[in-house]
């Protein structure tokens, strides 16, 4: 089966992952597939690192002569390409797709990595329902709105999480041991993960707040006398809580947010300012807990992802797709710090720990194609094939 990917953005977000990913894992499938995007753009520059075709149209821009010239690019590319499938990422001038459909004997897929909700009026409906083939979401959330706010019927409606290849990302006791001998953690030491670009919406001011708190009460306590003591292990005060920060500067740097730690108070010994990493899988590897702590958006969720895919287990807040990956008890709302706290106080337990991850690898090793359990880059591309198949 021959698709066109579409993904007109400028940067490299999850929407972009998501597309290119795609490409990719069907082109490696035996799928030919091209990028498109604009001129200079990273899912472009990303894309072509991976090997893969691309093609260059003006698609953000709303002036006459590039509408035009994008048309004329969008008909010279079918008639070399011939593609069975156009799938589009993103709606700016999604209705040129939509125009030569016929023209060009292709099936069109709208899919929907955006957090931002898509406009209900009558021409939206119209493009989602008259002109798109299949609609894809990439959690629930967004599958929902689409049924009851543009009125996608079910048989045009799909959810499809994405996926990670588990050759790239995979456990190893070895790099768990060699990671952890070299910033000095024992079997003592519970280690928990913010992994994601330095951002604010990520939730990292949050959670160090949060992990001060920690430290002003003995770590085995309950949060207060409504919680029950039984709900920790007694050996629970043994333990030591540590943190690291795991990404590339953005708004915050890495100084930023290690200078912030310290002037919370967090004990500098427990508080590990990691920055960016090339090697993110042993990173991953020597964590106990994973922390989506984001605020808003985690449509795709990539690193949740790639941390279960290292047999880490996570929780999170309930933004986006997080929601589809994890059972509520290990969820809390965005600002609820107490339930953060709580949670973070029960991944000292190791049963507890255990008892999640045992969760999260099932989940993410699920067979079911029908199900929006089961991660790996074979059932999203598998999952992602039946529906074009479909159509």
């Amino acid at each position: 089966m021959r698709t066109i990917q579409v993904i007109n953005v400028q940067w490299y977000n999850a929407t972009a992952w998501y597309a290119v990913y795609l490409a990719h894992a069907l082109n490696q499938a035996g799928h030919p597939s091209i990028v498109v995007g604009i001129k200079d753009s990273l899912p472009l520059q990303k894309a072509k690192k991976l090997g893969l075709d691309t093609y260059e149209l003006p698609l953000n821009s709303l002036k006459l002569k590039d509408i035009w010239a994008c048309n004329r690019g969008i008909s010279e590319l079918c008639r070399a390409f011939n593609p069975d499938i156009v799938n589009c990422h993103r709606g700016e001038l999604f209705f040129l797709w939509a125009l030569n459909k016929h023209k060009f004997h292709y099936k069109l897929i709208r899919t929907r990595g955006d957090q931002r909700l898509p406009d209900t009026n009558m021409i939206n409906k119209f493009l989602h329902r008259k002109c798109a083939d299949a609609v894809i979401s990439s959690n629930s959330k967004m599958t929902k709105y689409f049924a009851s706010n543009l009125g996608i019927p079910a048989r045009k409606l799909h959810t499809v999480l994405g996926g990670v290849n588990t050759k790239e990302f995979y456990p190893s006791k070895e790099d768990r041991e060699s990671m952890r001998t070299q910033y000095k953690l024992t079997d003592k030491d519970v280690l928990v993960g913010l992994i994601g670009r330095l951002d604010p919406v990520k939730g990292h001011k949050e959670v160090l707040g949060v992990f001060k708190n920690l430290f002003k009460k003995p770590l085995g306590s309950p949060l207060n006398s409504e919680t029950s003591a039984s709900d920790f292990k007694k050996e629970a005060s043994a333990v030591n809580l540590h943190l690291a920060i795991v990404g590339g500067d953005c708004d915050y740097t890495i100084e930023d947010l290690c200078q912030m730690g310290k002037t919370l108070g967090i004990p500098q010994e427990n508080l590990h300012c990691i920055g960016y990493v090339d090697d993110m899988r042993k990173t991953m590897c020597m964590l106990d807990l994973g922390i989506i702590a984001s605020l808003s958006s985690e449509t795709v969720a990539r690193v949740a992802f790639e941390m279960i895919a290292c047999h880490v287990p996570i929780i999170s807040s309930s933004v986006g797709v997080m929601p589809d990956i994890l059972d509520e008890k290990y969820i809390y709302e965005p600002y609820d710090f107490h339930r953060m706290e709580k949670l973070l106080r029960m991944s000292q337990d190791e049963t507890f720990r255990h008892e999640l991850q045992t969760e999260c690898v099932g989940r993410f090793e699920a067979k079911e194609i029908d199900s929006v359990y089961g991660w790996s880059v074979e059932k999203f591309v598998e999952k992602t094939l039946k529906i074009y198949r479909d159509c």
